[in-house]
């Protein structure tokens, strides 16, 4: 396993922008945009019981998020700043700009939500079972 560069000056020029299409490249800086992490938090959260709807629990969410955006896209600017040196970045962001970190990416996904949903009965029946094994 590699270690973070552990970074902490302020990112040059060129730096900054490498960070920025490394967010964007990789699907981050959408996430950070749409407050979209914020999905999993409606769907498994007492803050959903309180709302009529998912719906209305999402818009609520996201409106919240809003006004704190920026303290997330700092943050992750931040921490990538920390994690990769420039030379990192410059070959991270060409591999995910080009075919094959994008075959990578939408790979992964791909991969992810076929598995996801062909595994959907053994998910159901590892969670039955550890239910089952809790203490009543």
């Amino acid at each position: 396993m590699s270690v973070s560069a552990m970074i902490v000056e302020a990112p040059s020029p060129r730096k900054r922008e490498l960070i920025r299409r490394f967010l964007r490249a990789n699907g981050i800086q959408r996430e950070i945009d749409t407050g979209g992490f914020l999905d999993r938090f409606v769907m498994t959260s007492a803050f959903t019981a309180t709302t009529a709807s998912v719906a209305q629990a999402l818009e609520a969410l996201k409106g919240a998020y809003e006004p704190h955006r920026n303290e997330w896209q700092e943050e992750y600017e931040r921490h990538a700043n920390w994690e990769f040196t420039e030379q990192e970045l410059e070959l991270i962001v060409a591999f995910l700009e080009g075919p094959t970190g994008q075959h990578f990416l939408e790979g992964g996904w791909r991969m992810n939500a076929y598995v996801s949903s062909n595994m959907e009965a053994l998910t159901e029946e590892i969670i039955r079972e550890a239910a089952a094994s809790l203490p009543t």
